[in-house]
């Protein structure tokens, strides 16, 4: 299909309309009883369910990209603006001004990726328009996705033929349409709900957790092991690729991405040590490692160090779920009511490795700004705090963490002011910056 088919922005700058805000649908929704099982995995459109990021953006694009030698994107999950739509527009109005803030001298964000609960709370299609469409109407770029629970999860008598037939329609189409007639905005061409992003300098194995509130499943009698024999297969190609390039002259960094969090200290939510077990298995019998896990879920910001016993490397564990859903329940305290000290407490894993828990925030919306060259990942996740009221202030922002990941020596490490400034790396977080962001979209909204 043509690239010429997609479309990312409205052509003209416009403000969030929210008169049809269903505050009132929202609330009756949070009373409807949950099909709290886990359902099949849909079919992946194109087998193997792999894409590459040219058949979205234009050669051109990715020709820039090549010569500054890096590639960068946004990340994070949970966004879906119920109760209070401000948190999400306020972080949608953050992830639009960095497509255009030049202060950042790693260069501007490709894409949007996604990481699970765009639309609450059981990822209805009417839900679209007002916690997808309207919030990044602005947003001048691809937007891929996984699904998260919510976004699979289905209501007794719900009206759809399978759990994820929304997400479906509008991530997963053979061709790319308009969705909602009101919005430019296309639906997305990806092969599959779990599915593989091939770029310049990254790869992106995206999975699909299911739709469990407190536990990710990749696998099981009833949904089978398609999945999981995916990711193997996936984690081969790629560790082939490198033996078959022993020079490092197309470097790719491996990413995995998946929406409930394998580690994290959420008082709502739980990790996923099942789920983490059959990536882990999966990646021994494949032989090679991620160099950064992303997920969500878990509404707030989070990064664990996880210490491999058999040979050292150190892997950054990420969790990206405060991108907007309007409850940030906060880290679990201890016996002494106070909360960990980020860096001060390691512990095992059951598995013989070791977790650390380097930062987190949870009491900021944000998002994540990744920089992949041939040698590092760069991380920074920034917190976005929406305007004290509605008009055209905008929402301000300021970073929470910056960290590395050494692709060479599979080593993580905290990035200084000064090492920010060597490498390139996002000045605006040392210094406010001067340039004005985009107005915010709020105005006055009128919820029904």
């Amino acid at each position: 299909m043509s690239k010429a088919a997609f479309a990312f922005a409205n052509p003209t700058y416009t403000a969030d309309n929210f008169y049809t805000y269903s505050a009132s649908d929202i609330r009756a929704d949070a009373k409807l009883r949950a099909t709290q099982i886990i359902e099949p995995v849909p079919a992946p459109r194109v087998d193997p369910p792999v894409m590459d990021l040219g058949t979205v953006l234009p050669a051109s694009t990715l020709a820039q990209i090549q010569a500054a030698g890096r590639l960068v994107f946004h990340s994070v999950g949970d966004t879906g603006g119920i109760i209070r739509p401000e948190p999400q527009l306020a972080v949608a109005d953050a992830l639009t001004a960095d497509l255009t803030n030049k202060t950042f001298a790693t260069g501007l964000p490709a894409f949007f990726y996604h990481l699970g609960d765009v639309v609450y709370y059981f990822g209805q299609e009417l839900y679209y328009p007002e916690q997808f469409y309207d919030p990044y109407r602005n947003y001048d770029a691809p937007i891929f996705a996984i699904p998260g629970n919510h976004d699979g999860v289905m209501y007794s008598r719900e009206p759809v033929s399978y759990s994820l037939q929304p997400f479906v329609d509008n991530f997963c189409t053979a061709t790319s349409q308009v969705a909602v007639p009101s919005f430019a905005r296309t639906t997305m061409t990806q092969p599959g709900v779990y599915f593989t992003l091939t770029a310049p300098f990254a790869r992106i194995i995206g999975l699909y957790s299911n739709t469990g509130e407190s536990a990710g499943v990749l696998s099981d009698p009833k949904i089978g092991t398609e999945q999981v024999d995916f990711l193997r297969s996936q984690l081969a190609a790629v560790l082939a690729a490198r033996k078959a390039d022993p020079n490092n002259r197309n470097p790719q960094a491996l990413i995995v991405a998946v929406h409930h969090p394998p580690f994290t200290g959420s008082s709502q939510h739980f990790p996923s040590a099942g789920m983490l077990k059959e990536i882990d298995t999966c990646c021994q019998q494949a032989g090679i490692w991620p160099d950064l896990l992303l997920s969500g879920h878990a509404h707030l910001y989070e990064r664990y160090t996880r210490t491999m016993h058999a040979d050292g490397r150190q892997i950054p564990y990420v969790v990206a779920g405060n991108g907007g859903y309007y409850n940030l329940p906060g880290l679990k305290r201890g016996p002494n009511g106070s909360k960990p000290t980020p860096g001060a407490h390691t512990e095992p894993d059951g598995l013989g490795n070791t977790i650390s828990l380097d930062q987190y925030n949870d009491t900021d919306y944000g998002f994540l700004r990744i920089t992949v060259s041939a040698d590092a990942i760069q991380v920074e996740a920034l917190a976005v705090t929406p305007p004290a009221s509605a008009g055209n202030a905008p929402p301000t922002v300021h970073p929470i963490d910056t960290f590395t990941v050494d692709l060479a020596a599979h080593t993580v490490g905290g990035l200084s002011v000064s090492a920010r400034k060597a490498t390139g790396l996002h000045l605006a977080a040392d210094k406010p910056s001067s340039k004005k962001p985009a107005p915010h979209r709020g105005g006055a909204r009128t919820k029904r």
